[in-house]
């Protein structure tokens, strides 16, 4: 009979420690968040640039990457300013998806650090992203001459000319540097994106920006041309 008791009670018990619990992950994310955007305002002051809790407009009119998947798409804890002549910014970037339903629906929010730099002409859509067995077995990507190389990166692009064009053989030895491990990376908008999963970081924010001008130098000079409509 005591035993039957207790565990009659045991649903009482949890709710009031669940309770708890939520009101003290709350409490711990509003204060890490508020630490993080202090952080975020500090950077962009010591770079003359500019920050804002809430930027609406950033990423939303983009089709690839993390942008335009899911729903209550979000852009916040933004900073942008100039970069080498160009137009860059850093911001938390941030979706839900949806699954089930009833009893069993569920939804889980996702987010994203995402670095951009400005282009200095639009090129075609590529996308980059780690390769894994999905993106293998079902994905439809480019493929080139290095098997090491297609065997780390999944690559899609509107134009496979414009796509074997910019990923040219020094461009994939440096993607296949440690420092872009588990990256991912987008041209779109004629702007170039790095993103990762995460909240942003205000220490990952310069080398992010060194790293995509890095790459913008490695596309050869032809392709710019040809983006201009001057190519041969």
């Amino acid at each position: 009979m005591a035993g039957e008791f207790l565990v009659s009670l045991l649903p009482m018990l949890m709710f009031p420690l669940i309770i708890g619990l939520v009101i003290v992950l709350a409490v711990v994310g509003h204060k890490q968040t508020k630490k993080r955007r202090a952080a975020l305002r500090a950077w962009a002051q010591a770079h003359g640039w500019a920050y804002t809790d809430n930027a609406p407009g950033l990423g939303l009119d983009l089709r690839g990457g993390p942008f335009g998947r899911g729903h209550s798409r979000s852009s916040t804890e933004a900073v942008w300013g100039t970069y080498q002549g160009w137009q860059g910014a850093s911001w938390r970037y941030t979706y839900k998806i949806t699954s089930g339903s009833g009893k069993s629906r569920r939804t889980r929010t996702y987010h994203h650090h995402v670095v951009s730099l400005q282009l200095p002409v639009p090129l075609p859509y590529i996308e980059l992203s780690a390769e894994n067995f999905l993106s293998r077995t079902f994905g439809n990507d480019v493929e080139f001459e290095d098997a090491a190389f297609n065997d780390a990166w999944h690559v899609r692009g509107d134009s496979p000319r414009a796509t074997s064009d910019v990923i040219h053989p020094r461009m994939m030895e440096r993607l296949m540097q440690p420092d872009l491990q588990g990256a991912n990376l987008l041209y779109e908008g004629g702007r170039i994106f790095l993103w990762r999963r995460g909240m942003p970081d205000p220490a990952a924010i310069d080398a992010a920006l060194r790293l995509l001008h890095e790459l913008i130098e490695l596309v050869p000079g032809f392709v710019w041309d040809n983006a201009r409509g001057h190519g041969g």
